[in-house]
């Protein structure tokens, strides 16, 4: 029986490159300590981010040396790469030196932390084009993670300066994606840490310190609401010069006057959405927040009829319900009836299934109901012009085919 005696090829030893917060370089599980200086860093990481294709010395020379003339700025160059080789493990397989030009070789065997970063960042966008809101957010927690500081922060160079922006708005635009995400899905802890992660890396940008207020409040934590405030406050103060606005303070006063712990939240995008508390109707509002909770227990529908005058505070007390719906992650979808539209039929139903809450549902139903729901929105057929055309409404079946359509793409909204 004949044996293979081939030994399998040794893997080459991989070089680690990290320029997120501290710069660190690991080549074969041993920290590299022998690129000790700002300049060697800036140069090697300049190559590392720009090794798609060769660099001009000229162009590097100038770039590290900008105040230098030509001359001196190329013997500059020249000296540090020198000592770049000496510290760079193998410098060989990964710097491709010629007279003209430097690149660090794209196919030599290492890793950077930034293209893991960017990796984890582009499959958060490919799951939001049809995964799951968990696979979102856990994507969105490991491309987080993955951001360990700002870009090289060691380094002043002009060049760095727009990389180092630009990977820093990736991560605050993930934050802000994950506090929305969270807040929908009532994880109001998690939400609040990552908002105060937000904070720290983007410390005066005001609607923030609102946002954390709103979640601090929904997690029953007034005080550190209105720490918060006084935080923002201070800030402001000492590095701008200005106080907060009038929504933040807005805000601030109605925690301090209010037992309540229940507001009226926008999304992350929304920050400057408007808090205006609700003055009056407590009695009100308090049995309509004790029918809300039934609702959340029990996982039963209720159905309230709020009735009276007019002018006493009707809609704006359904109007806070809908808010705090919203804040839940609950679809929401709202209707007026006027006395001037009293012979459109159907008009309350038509806006709702006409709202943002219920037009993916009505585009899910089979094409028999969505035929049927055509009748009251028209458009439904320019959308799609080979859905058959509804029957003439003439008899009772008909009409009740209609209702089950309605009830049918209501239903579909939260499931």
């Amino acid at each position: 029986m004949d044996t293979d005696h081939r030994q399998p090829t040794p893997q080459l030893p991989i070089l680690e490159v990290s320029l997120l917060g501290d710069f660190r370089v690991v080549y074969n599980t041993e920290a590299v300590t022998s690129i000790d200086t700002a300049r060697m860093q800036s140069l090697l990481a300049y190559l590392v981010l720009h090794r798609s294709a060769p660099q001009a010395r000229q162009h590097l020379a100038f770039l590290l040396w900008p105040d230098s003339n030509e001359s001196q700025a190329r013997t500059n160059l020249r000296n540090l790469l020198h000592l770049l080789r000496q510290a760079l493990p193998d410098a060989d397989r990964f710097l491709c030196v010629h007279t003209k030009t430097l690149q660090w070789q794209p196919m030599a065997p290492f890793s950077l932390d930034v293209d893991d970063f960017e990796n984890a960042i582009a499959a958060v966008e490919e799951a939001q084009e049809g995964g799951s809101s968990s696979r979102i957010k856990e994507r969105l927690e490991r491309a987080i993670s993955l951001y360990r500081g700002d870009l090289l922060p060691s380094c002043y160079d002009d060049w760095i300066l727009p990389e180092r922006e630009r990977l820093r708005i990736i991560l605050i635009d993930s934050l802000g994606k994950s506090i929305h995400l969270l807040e929908r899905q009532h994880d109001y802890t998690e939400a609040i840490r990552y908002a105060q992660c937000l904070l720290i890396h983007d410390p005066l940008r005001e609607g923030t310190y609102r946002h954390l207020m709103r979640l601090q409040a929904l997690n029953a934590d007034r005080a550190g609401a209105l720490h918060t405030y006084q935080t923002c406050a201070t800030l402001l103060k000492r590095e701008l010069s200005v106080e907060p606005s009038s929504e933040t303070k807005k805000l601030y006063e109605w925690l301090r006057n209010t037992s309540e712990m229940i507001l009226s939240s926008s999304s992350y995008q929304d920050t400057s959405a408007h808090i205006i508390p609700l003055i009056g109707r407590q009695h009100e509002w308090g049995m309509l927040l004790e029918t809300w909770q039934q609702c959340v227990v029990q996982r039963r529908s209720h159905l309230v009829l709020v009735a009276g005058e007019a002018g006493i505070g009707k809609t704006r007390l359904a109007e806070e319900m809908v808010g705090l719906a919203s804040t839940q992650g609950i679809s929401t979808a709202s209707a007026r009836c006027y006395m001037s539209e009293r012979g459109l039929a159907y008009s309350p139903a038509v806006t709702w299934l006409r709202s943002d809450s219920c037009r993916s549902a009505v585009a899910a139903l089979d094409d028999i109901w969505i035929t049927e729901l055509a009748r009251l929105l028209p458009e439904l057929l320019i959308e799609r012009p080979a859905l058959p055309r509804p029957e003439p409404l003439i008899e009772s079946r008909q009409r009740q085919r209609l209702a089950e359509a309605m009830a049918r793409a209501i239903v579909a909204v939260n499931n």
